[in-house]
């Protein structure tokens, strides 16, 4: 009586249920055995799938959309910046070598489907889960809902999506994780350990202290200028008499601080506020016929800045790694919205944040990027406008031989993220969507969605998984794997890459985070991140669209 009772309530109000699937679905994802767990939107979708036991849930499908549209269009503006960065010549390679692994699945994929008969909606999920991209549920359900079709069809191929994607996705991230970890060095025939060495020293990558070092050698002294060594003195050129390794930081005029720039012309009696290196302080000292140490506390105030710094194209390593000659240290540095440990892995489109003098900040800033206003506040319009735009982008057909094409809502909505993103990026100023608010959007968007589309599917799972059988899980880890070994042999013989570029760059267009992490702790380096971010930008792509090509190629 009581379990009916439950159900009824459940049945009655679904946004609980919603909730339900949220909560139970968020603390399931994060249990681990060993190194893997399932993530929250499994864990969500089988919650939701066990609440769905209870009866049949009807959840509004334009509150679908909207949770759906939120994440995807988010996703689009986070990899915008890396996805152009990698179409660039420098990364070509690892470009090409993501589009084979992306036309392979696509390819084998449907041949398998045709052979199978499988149905719309399964392949739709089986795409999803087989290759771990979450997002394809999305974009499948959405091309689904766009057939002409019985209400009741759709229904049932909404499910398929959600109940395939259940089963083969724990073995699309394990069993690749594997694959990428073991097997895939013992087919290159190498050891992944030394060639991750040989790629650290090929870079001239030391990693042995990746935190910003102690500025223990640094001090701050002033002097007052007796005479001047050479006629109209600027700042730039007082600072470049001592190689740079000095940088003026206070000036002072009858004790009062005066504005300066690099061109400002120094002064007989001005006093100056210098911070280097003690060494080279010691040199100006020495030059005691021109300046005269002045020991006065008022003098040594010297104003600090902490300023996030969007690093970009023209920012390289070395130029990093010389900030502490400029008295700054690295507070912190972001990728994707991850906090990064190993400076040596930073790439164009991060985000550092800098600390120390004012001047010396906005001395370096030009050889590393500009400056981020990075509030906590969204730009909504921005968002608004980006999704408005997206929606439109969703509503083209392109019909080829009959067959209508379609990127619907949520393909509509990542490339105009994509966009919108990249815009962002070079626009720091403008649009900012904050790294908090863009987590919520992705993370709580998708599951929200995923748990609509679990509770829904949830009368239908134990039919429709008899139904399945052991087929789609056979499906699944065959188009898990193939891909990825085909594609590894592709990339050592025909474009020959390294183990490490291939291996790194295989995790990332297969979207799989898990394969990242345990290929960084088998050999203690991040360097594997180098070629995984512009791959992953490439398949979070690729993989998102075959959603909606899957389901129109099948459903006509």
């Amino acid at each position: 009586m009581m379990w009916k009772e439950i159900s009824t309530f459940l049945l009655a109000n679904p946004i609980i249920s919603l909730f339900l699937a949220l909560a139970g679905g968020y603390y399931i994802g994060k249990l681990k055995i060993k190194s893997f767990s399932l993530g929250s939107t499994v864990g969500v979708l089988l919650v939701a799938l066990l609440i769905g036991q209870v009866g049949a849930f009807t959840i509004a499908p334009i509150l679908k959309s909207i949770f759906f549209d939120l994440f995807i269009f988010v996703v689009g503006y986070e990899v915008g910046p890396a996805f152009v960065q990698s179409l660039k010549k420098s990364g070509i390679k690892l470009v090409i070598q993501s589009l084979f692994f992306s036309v392979v699945a696509f390819g084998i994929a449907m041949v398998i489907f045709k052979i199978a008969d499988i149905d719309a909606g399964e392949a739709g999920g089986i795409i999803a889960g087989a290759l771990t991209q979450s997002a394809t549920i999305g974009t499948a359900t959405s091309a689904i809902n766009g057939l002409a079709i019985s209400a009741a069809a759709k229904s049932a191929m909404t499910s398929n999506v959600a109940i395939a994607y259940a089963v083969t996705y724990v073995f699309g991230t394990m069993g690749v994780v594997i694959f990428l970890k073991n097997i895939a060095p013992a087919i290159l025939r190498v050891n992944l350990k030394d060639e991750t060495k040989k790629m650290m020293e090929s870079l001239n990558l030391d990693t042995s202290d990746s935190s910003s070092p102690l500025l223990s050698t640094l001090a701050t002294r002033s002097f007052e200028i007796l005479q001047l060594p050479q006629e109209k003195m600027t700042v730039a050129a007082f600072e470049k008499k001592f190689h740079d390794k000095i940088v003026l930081q206070q000036l002072f005029s009858q004790r009062k601080p005066v504005d300066f720039d690099a061109q400002t012309l120094l002064k007989k009696g001005q006093v100056v506020t210098v911070l280097g290196d003690s060494e080279d302080l010691w040199k100006l000292i020495k030059e005691g016929v021109n300046y005269k140490e002045v020991f006065d506390d008022a003098y040594r105030k010297i104003p600090l800045l902490t300023v996030e710094v969007m690093l970009t194209n023209e920012y390289s390593y070395h130029a990093l790694s010389r900030l502490t000659d400029h008295s700054i240290v690295i507070a912190e540095a972001m990728h994707e919205g991850t906090k990064v440990t190993e400076l040596s892995t930073l790439k164009p489109g991060d985000r550092v944040t800098l600390a120390g003098p004012a001047r010396s900040i906005k001395k370096v800033l030009p050889t590393l990027g500009y400056p981020v206003e990075n509030g906590a506040e969204t730009d909504v319009s921005f968002l608004s406008i980006g999704l408005i735009v997206g929606l439109l982008i969703g509503l083209l057909v392109l019909t080829v031989k009959g067959v209508p094409l379609t990127l619907g809502a949520g393909g509509g909505a990542l490339f105009s993220g994509l966009f919108f993103g990249w815009y962002q990026n070079k626009k720091a100023y403008f649009g900012n969507i904050p790294s908090a608010t863009r987590w919520f959007l992705k993370s709580v968007g998708l599951n929200l969605f995923i748990a609509a589309v679990g509770l829904e599917a949830g009368s239908q799972f134990i039919k429709a998984l008899g139904a399945m059988g052991i087929q789609v899980l056979l499906i699944g880890a065959v188009i898990s794997i193939l891909p990825h070994l085909l594609t590894l042999l592709f990339g050592k013989y025909v474009l020959k890459l390294n183990a490490v570029d291939n291996i790194g760059s295989l995790a990332g267009v297969g979207t799989i985070n898990a394969a990242l992490n345990a290929i960084s702790e088998e050999t203690q380096s991040s360097v594997f991140s180098l070629s995984f971010t512009p791959a992953y930008a490439i398949g979070n792509i690729t993989l998102t669209v075959m959603g909606p090509l899957v389901v129109s190629l099948l459903a006509h």
